[in-house]
């Protein structure tokens, strides 16, 4: 019996998991994911409680399977230079988004927490999304040089995670741009490669440049 509710279980987490990357959790329902998993409606009220509660059962499952493949360290080694800690962190963000598999799940599902949030979105802020930037943000701070700002060291992060997710999160313009729907998996290495060079190229062009510290206005 106790097998049974095992095997139930998982198999609405991963149907479950399949239409929250497809559909996001808001245009997903509870008939939808119960159909796919071949199980009762009131399936997920019994094991889960809700749907809310569902999703986060979701989110952490997955996140478990794409950290073991893409580790919370970003793959980051205290012995690399500044700049390969900026590479592996790209590629590490990259290749959670865009490659095929379940290990990359929970990065489409936090991709789509960015623009159709739910209550989970300040649970993985604190859990998962913070902890991940404030490694970011001191690996830029180290590269500009103690004589930069917090602030610049935070905006110049935020320019670097933002190039990832417009891939993720702009598909239909994407797609359109340069007429292809898909990403190849060379294609998707040769995309951090890009956003690797291309922030690395930025970093470096505020440090010969020197550019100014300007108070915010907001």
């Amino acid at each position: 019996m106790e097998a049974d509710n095992i095997s139930k279980k998982m198999a609405i987490i991963e149907a479950a998991g399949e239409i929250f990357v497809e559909k996001g959790f808001h245009a997903t329902t509870v008939r939808q994911i119960c159909a796919r998993a071949g199980v009762n409606i009131a399936a997920i009220n019994y094991y889960f409680g809700d749907k809310k509660k569902l999703y986060m059962e979701v989110l952490r499952y997955y996140q478990n399977i794409a950290f073991k493949k893409y580790p919370a360290d970003m793959g980051i080694k205290e012995a690399d230079s500044p700049r390969q800690k900026i590479n592996s962190f790209i590629h590490l963000m990259i290749m959670r988004m865009f490659e095929k598999g379940k290990p990359t799940w929970f990065g489409k599902l936090l991709a789509r927490e960015f623009v159709e949030p739910t209550g989970a979105l300040d649970i993985l802020i604190e859990e998962v999304i913070r902890p991940s930037f404030i490694i970011l943000a001191a690996i830029v701070k180290e590269i500009l040089g103690e004589e930069s700002t917090d602030k610049t060291a935070c905006l110049c992060a935020m320019s670097i995670v933002g190039q990832c997710l417009y891939f993720r999160n702009s598909p239909q313009i994407v797609s359109r741009i340069l007429n292809k729907d898909n990403f190849s998996r060379q294609e998707i290495i040769e995309l951090a490669e890009h956003i690797s060079h291309f922030s690395l190229s930025a970093l470096e062009y505020y440090i010969t440049k020197k550019l100014p510290e300007r108070e915010s206005r907001v």
